[in-house]
Order: C-alpha cells, then structure tokens, then sequence
C-alpha cells in the first residue's frame, strides 16, 4: 500500500471503480459498454438487467457492496428520428429497490419530470426474486400465479409524485398505502389551479375551488 499521491491533467477512462482500504467497490463510474450488474448475496441477481439500455453513469454501493442507487442518464434515436431521453438519481431501501427518485424522461416529445417517493417490502430484494422465479415456473394456474406474484410484492407502492406530468400538468400527487391517489394538486396547462381529494375508487369527492 501506497500513500503517493498523483495529478493527471486528463484520464479516460471506460469504467471507475472506487473502493474502501480493504478492495470493496463503493462507487462504480461506468460507460454504455460497462453497466454493472445488480449484485447482492454476492451475484447477479437479476442477469441481463439494464445491459442494453442506452445509459452510462454513476452506481452506489452499500456496507456489504451490493447497490444502493445511482445516477444513470442516456438518450437514443432511431433512423426515424424518434428519440428516447432519460436521466435518474435514486437512493434504495437497504437491500430493496429506490425509495426515492428523482428522474427525467422523455419519448418523442412526451415528457415527463419530477421527484418521486416509493415504499418497499421489508424482505430483501434477493428473496423476493427468488420467490418471484418458483412461482412462475410452477405448475399453479396463471391466476393463482398472479395472487402469490401479488403478495411478496405486497408493500412495494408508489406514494408521492411532485413534477411534470406526461400530460403537461404541474402536479403534486399524494397516493395511500395501496398506491391509489387521494390527493392531486393541480396547475393544469391553461394555468388554472385546483385540489382534488379521492377516494378509494379513485373518484373525486371534494375539488377546492368547488365544482359549481
């Protein structure tokens, strides 16, 4: 071990790895060619995930060197001019997926923006894939399936939304413990305000100002 220490003008570089004294990764810089697997328990856990998309940037990595968010950005056009844009920064639940979000994306002229917030399970991210993979190479019915699919994946729900929306509304979404709107903020895009109070069907019961 060294303690030197050098300056370089300029370093390219295809992917960084920085790590703790003792070798573990614990942030990863990285190009379109170099996306890290998702590691946890030591492997991928989800092979191919994110190996094709048209992404490069920053991932996180906890305590134990699995991922714990990042900074992924990248854009793509097709010969027909159709373009896909997108940017994200997320910080995970420990051994979960994001809780929080912030993220940019856009689809041939379709934008959408914001700040988001999720809530996860409490089982590890690595036993619920391994869950998800007995269930649907079971013998149990596709309804069946989607039940026992439905319950490991129980508590993992979108709960708050603060942006631009795909429709060109600016907007504060405020959603329950099931992921369903309760309260929608609104500046619609003919600049007109309004609040929206839901309920668990999803239609509105109090708009502010009243409905005449």
């Amino acid at each position: 071990m060294t303690n030197s220490k050098e300056r370089y003008t300029q370093l390219d570089v295809e992917k960084l790895n920085i790590v703790d004294k003792d070798g573990k990764v614990k942030m990863t810089l990285f190009n379109q060619e170099n996306i890290p697997p998702l590691m946890m328990d030591g492997k991928d856990i989800l092979p191919g995930h994110r190996q094709d998309d048209p992404i490069a940037g920053i991932m996180f990595y906890n305590g134990k060197g699995e991922e714990c968010g990042g900074l992924i950005y990248g854009s793509q056009e097709d010969e027909a001019g159709n373009v896909y844009a997108g940017a994200s920064l997320t910080f995970d639940q420990y051994r979960q997926d994001q809780v929080v979000q912030v993220q940019y994306e856009e689809e041939n002229g379709q934008r959408e923006y914001g700040f988001y917030l999720y809530d996860r399970p409490n089982t590890p991210m690595p036993e619920i894939i391994e869950r998800q993979h007995e269930i649907t190479s079971s013998d149990l019915n596709e309804e069946r399936k989607h039940e026992e699919l439905r319950k490991i994946y129980q508590g993992n729900t979108q709960r708050a939304f603060f942006g631009k929306d795909a429709n060109g509304d600016v907007a504060v979404q405020l959603m329950d413990s099931k992921g369903r709107q309760r309260i929608r903020m609104v500046v619609d895009q003919q600049d007109v305000p309004r609040i929206e109070f839901l309920n668990a069907q999803g239609e509105v019961t109090y708009t502010l100002p009243p409905e005449e």
